[in-house]
């Protein structure tokens, strides 16, 4: 067997710009594949650490109570039944963040105005907003006073505003009612995309909830952030099953829409009011996820992956019929030589190999070069450092593009590579080996 490998490497060798010709084909094709596929992975893990970030957590629970004059108000009303609901899954849980939101609220600096989407949010807790936010401006520090505010850039910009600054806050209370606080600029922040419901404001909940005519304490929606990401679907079956068993659930109610539950996973619906229809008791509570809010990411994703292996499919089949062609242009011109080896005591088997083990070390080292090249390519792309301003904020981790190169996949990719190897020179392996040895001998080319 070592004769017959040695044999094979050396036969390939004997056409160097052909062999190159074929390998570079292979090292193209695995290049695309592997650098899409790493761009995506790393996307999708991206996407789902800055949403965890910007939203707080994995798993969000909101609520909605119905007030005596039949006003829908968006809060957490029953908090001892959301607490207990939770005991179960105490163990899944890392941290809990609550959080409050303005809704549209105008902010007002001088002469000029604007409309922001403000969170109220614990700093003390949130630790991974902090890391996904860059200060260009200001510090955190300055957000140990009450009333501290962070913007983003691009309303800083057009209030004209610096850290430091003191600024009102129009908003609409839990009731609808008009309201006016005022804050200082704590700290300008980088917009982390160009997405309306990211690039958003945050303030001390604790005031921000007077202002929005909150009790003392409260709070409209709470995020849970896992112990293991992986987990979120099972956490919120379990919670809303908990749940069930002492209050309502936006699910279980015929009159509310998906779309309405969505929003309001998302933060859009926060602050405002509407009449019920059929007024009810206690929090009417919903249960989303992480997955629900990516699921228009994901599946852009999945699509991206679909294009990506249809483009290494392609490829392949081009680079594949490229091989069946030079192979047999490879049997007739080495006809003779076939006769003259069988003649002297080879094996048709072995005749076959010699041809099978070519086209192996063709395509094993046209995939060794892409892969080389896709590392390089992904180590290259990952060190480009983006504009703090960029409009692919929410696409980039600390202002890289993240590429995972996943192993098991790679291999998965040359697997799939040598056994469409084996099955285009097949054909001409096979004929090789059949060829008569005095036929052969015989042939003139």
């Amino acid at each position: 067997m070592m004769n017959i490998i040695k044999i094979a490497f050396r036969n390939i060798t004997r056409q160097k710009k052909r062999s190159i010709l074929l390998g570079s084909a292979v090292a193209f094709g695995v290049l695309i594949i592997i650098l899409l596929n790493g761009f995506t992975a790393g996307l999708k893990e991206t996407m789902k650490e800055n949403f965890t970030s910007l939203m707080g957590g994995h798993v969000y629970v909101n609520g909605k109570v119905v007030l005596p004059s039949g006003k829908i108000v968006n809060m957490i009303g029953d908090r001892d039944i959301l607490d207990k609901a939770l005991s179960p899954i105490a163990d899944e849980i890392a941290e809990v963040h609550i959080r409050a939101q303005s809704g549209r609220s105008e902010i007002i600096f001088g002469s000029k105005s604007t409309s922001l989407l403000i969170y109220g949010v614990n700093w003390n807790d949130e630790k991974l907003l902090k890391k996904t936010l860059t200060v260009l401006d200001g510090s955190f520090k300055a957000l140990s006073d009450p009333k501290a505010i962070v913007l983003p850039k691009k309303i800083a910009d057009k209030l004209q505003v610096r850290a430091g600054d003191s600024v009102l806050v129009r908003l609409d209370t839990v009731t609808g009612q008009r309201n006016v606080g005022d804050f200082t600029v704590g700290a300008i922040t980088s917009d982390p995309g160009s997405f309306s419901f990211i690039s958003a404001g945050y303030a001390n909940i604790t005031y921000l909830g007077e202002l929005l005519g909150l009790k003392p304490g409260g709070y409209q929606y709470m995020n849970l952030y896992l112990k293991d990401i992986n987990r979120m679907d099972v956490v919120a079956k379990k919670l809303r099953d908990e749940l069930r068993k002492t209050a309502l659930l936006e699910e279980d109610t015929p009159e509310d829409t998906n779309n309405e539950t969505h929003q309001r996973s998302m933060g859009f619906m926060m602050g405002g009011s509407t009449t019920a229809v059929k007024p009810w008791k206690g929090t009417k509570f919903s249960v989303t996820t992480l997955n629900d809010v990516m699921a228009p990411v994901l599946q852009m994703i999945r699509i991206l992956n679909m294009v990506s292996l249809t483009l290494f499919i392609i490829l392949l089949t081009i680079t594949m019929v490229g091989l069946l062609n030079t192979f047999r242009m490879v049997l007739i011109e080495r006809t003779r030589e076939i006769g003259t080896i069988r003649a002297i005591g080879m094996q048709r088997k072995d005749v076959r190999n010699i041809f099978f083990f070519e086209a192996l070390f063709l395509s094993l080292a046209g995939a060794a070069a892409g892969l080389v090249l896709a590392l390089i390519g992904m180590a290259v792309g990952g060190a480009v450092t983006f504009s703090a301003n960029s409009n692919m904020g929410i696409f980039l981790l600390n202002r890289h593009i993240q590429f995972i190169a996943s192993v098991p996949g790679i291999l998965l990719i040359i697997v799939i590579l040598l056994l469409m190897t084996l099955v285009a020179v097949y054909l001409p392996a096979r004929r090789a080996a059949r060829l008569k040895v005095a036929d052969a001998l015989r042939t003139q080319y």
